[in-house]
């Protein structure tokens, strides 16, 4: 198994990329890694390391895209960086089978469409992170970004790309389906979300239908269904308020001498929950409905989080998701073509 990782564009670039990566390589058996970048501060950071030469290699790509660059127009002039180069390395090598990158989330997207393709028979790929929930679960956000516009058949398509991610990653046998709304009650949301509840209520999934923002950590979800500027939204907003919540704790316990004496006996309690909040151990976002694995690491990875967005490749490469994904759109196409002329 060969992953190619695009080594630069994150704020910790490229030594959090290629700890990371070496520590995957260390860990598992069986696996390659080839980082692109600027070769001569890649092979400095590797050269901190021990490790299997044979395992690892360097693409040298001198140019990095920026946050603040047009995602299109940077694909298309920046063929010498990093993310172009490892896109470029995964559409033509058959036995690179996955990437990473911490860079521009809209390069990221763009590179997948134009350089690697997507799916046949997706209409829009989407991006879906991995959230911690109540009891030490996790739930899957579709999508989070990707496509702030949509219409009725995207939210479809991604409810079922996400169904086959977490039953064939994860193994969650039969994932609850919540669609994210402004109530519970059916007849709730706008005109978006009232089309995409009728369509998802006729599919043979578990949809339980509507879901509002409140209960996305509540455990009793598997995946949420959004487009991608609500899906954003309800995103930052539960980072924010966790980062809040985390803070203002550990304020109050520096507060006074009793709250420190107090937070001795709790400290196992809140390392398991800082644990459980921390989005470095859940990997990164992939890009699903791509004809290749491309995971969307966190801009500001550290290697304990490149190593995750690894380990999640790992998995969806041996569940062989993007074939999954194909089949199990192809399955319910005469379904979804039925509900459409209905409608």
């Amino acid at each position: 198994m060969k992953i190619v990782i695009d080594a630069f564009g994150g704020d910790n670039s490229p030594q959090a990329q290629v700890r990371g990566g070496i520590d995957f390589i260390n860990e598992t058996t069986g696996t390659e890694i080839v980082f692109t970048g600027d070769s001569e501060q890649l092979n400095a950071e590797l050269a901190k390391y021990k490790f299997d030469g044979s395992r690892v290699s360097v693409e040298h790509a001198p140019d990095v895209i920026s946050n603040d660059e047009s995602p299109t127009a940077a694909i298309r002039a920046k063929k010498e960086s990093s993310m172009v180069k490892a896109f470029d390395l995964l559409k033509t090598d058959d036995d690179i089978c996955g990437m990473i990158s911490s860079g521009s989330t809209g390069a990221v997207l763009t590179g997948a469409v134009l350089k690697v393709g997507r799916l046949n028979g997706v209409m829009r790929p989407a991006l879906a992170p991995l959230l911690p929930t109540k009891g030490g679960g996790k739930v899957c956000l579709i999508d989070c970004g990707a496509n702030v516009d949509c219409r009725a058949e995207f939210l479809t398509q991604f409810a079922l790309m996400a169904v086959c991610y977490m039953r064939s990653v994860y193994g969650v046998e039969n994932p609850r389906v919540g669609l994210v709304s402004v109530g519970v009650e059916d007849h709730k949301g706008n005109a978006l979300t009232k089309e995409v509840f009728e369509i998802l209520g006729k599919l043979p999934i578990n949809f339980a239908g509507n879901m509002e923002a409140r209960d996305a950590l509540s455990g009793e979800y598997d995946i949420l269904v959004a487009d991608g500027f609500v899906g954003n939204v309800l995103l930052k907003s539960t980072e924010g308020a966790a980062m809040m919540v985390m803070s203002e704790l550990k304020h109050a316990i520096m507060s006074s001498a009793s709250a420190k004496f107090g937070a001795l006996f709790m400290k196992k309690a809140f390392k398991k929950l800082k644990a459980e909040m921390d989005y470095n151990a859940y990997g990164g976002a992939p890009f699903l409905g791509i004809s290749k694995v491309v995971v969307k690491a966190h801009g500001a990875a550290n290697p304990a989080a490149v190593l995750a967005a690894l380990r999640q490749v790992k998995k969806m490469v041996e569940a062989d998701l993007p074939n999954g994904i194909k089949a199990e759109l192809e399955k319910m196409k005469e379904i979804t073509d039925e509900i459409a002329n209905e409608q």
